[in-house]
């Protein structure tokens, strides 16, 4: 694995991606501000190089490598889910690998993630949390092998409430849905990497391979979105992070190198979007967090009556 890297300003011109470090200041000037607000807006992503410490990095891989025996015994959709915990295995359809869903019960280095100062406050100003509050959909991390994909879903004209990106009237941020997607490995070509079609989170017309099963098709299963029209491969080095809207079309090529794509994903919303799979937290989890960690992981605390005859 190659060393971290120090990340460089990203010029006005370059507006392919753009690049930060976590041990850059929290705090940006306006004109930095104002570039990042540019750029997600008229894309739809940011790639914030270096995100993950490479300690941190090394450890997450290194809690793949000890529960590897649940990615060789995984065999999709026809297996029964197991627990390790309260992480639970899981797939979304057979060809899109393994995911450990719920894993910020996996140990302290995937708690650090709900609040990460890479990202938070970007999440933060994007969800507009001020406003929205914040909760986290779904955090899961994802093996996935040879011939492994995500076929083709989401884009501007899809009709669900919590792919809102501006508020029509006012301009406000309003992203009903960002998802952060953490490279555990090297991703470059042939490795299955994340494809997107850049600013079709704003797109009122369905992108063609969705519109022809349908105008108010929201995914397609059956191959990968790789070859689909307009998508772009976003290659990462391990430790990098793409945010993107869940509102933009995208999924990810096959996998045709050997081995495995190693990838964490946490996903963003409102305190008003339900979690994905609406697992219970630990009582022991939340002792852990901090006050704002506890926060994003349960927005809302349970009410129970006080007045002693439940």
């Amino acid at each position: 694995m190659p060393p971290v890297a120090a990340s460089l300003p990203v010029p006005l011109n370059q507006l392919n991606c753009t690049t930060m470090s976590e041990q850059a200041p929290t705090s940006k000037t306006d004109t930095e501000q104002a570039l990042l607000d540019y750029q997600f807006d008229l894309q739809g992503y940011l790639h914030l190089e270096n995100a993950i410490a490479r300690e941190d990095l090394d450890e997450m891989n290194q809690w793949v490598d000890d529960h590897w025996s649940y990615v060789d015994d995984y065999s999709g959709s026809g297996h029964s889910n197991q627990w390790i915990g309260h992480v639970e295995t899981h797939s979304y359809q057979e060809h899109d690998g393994v995911n450990f869903q719920n894993i910020c019960e996996g140990g302290a280095v995937f708690e650090k993630l709900i609040d990460h100062p890479a990202w938070i406050e970007l999440v933060r100003r994007y969800v507009n949390s001020q406003t929205n509050g914040l909760s986290i959909h779904e955090n899961f991390l994802t093996v996935r092998g040879q011939d492994g994909y995500i076929s083709i879903h989401c884009g501007g004209h899809t009709p669900l409430c919590y792919l809102t990106f501006r508020q029509h009237n006012t301009g406000d941020w309003m992203v009903g849905q960002i998802n952060v997607l953490i490279a555990l490995t090297d991703i470059g070509p042939g490795d299955g990497p994340t494809v997107l079609v850049p600013g079709s989170h704003k797109c009122t017309e369905t992108h063609p391979r969705l519109a022809a099963a349908g105008k108010k098709t929201i995914s397609l299963h059956g191959e990968s979105a790789g070859s689909a029209v307009g998508m772009k491969e976003m290659y990462l080095n391990a430790g990098d992070m793409l945010m993107f809207t869940d509102a933009i079309t995208h999924g990810s090529t096959a996998r045709t190198n050997p081995g495995f794509r190693r990838t964490i994903v946490y996903r963003y919303s409102p305190t008003f979007v339900r979690t994905r799979f609406n697992y219970e937290i630990s009582e022991g989890l939340l002792e852990r967090l901090t006050e704002d960690q506890r926060q994003i992981i349960r927005p809302l605390p349970l009410r129970q009556p006080t007045n002693g005859d439940a």
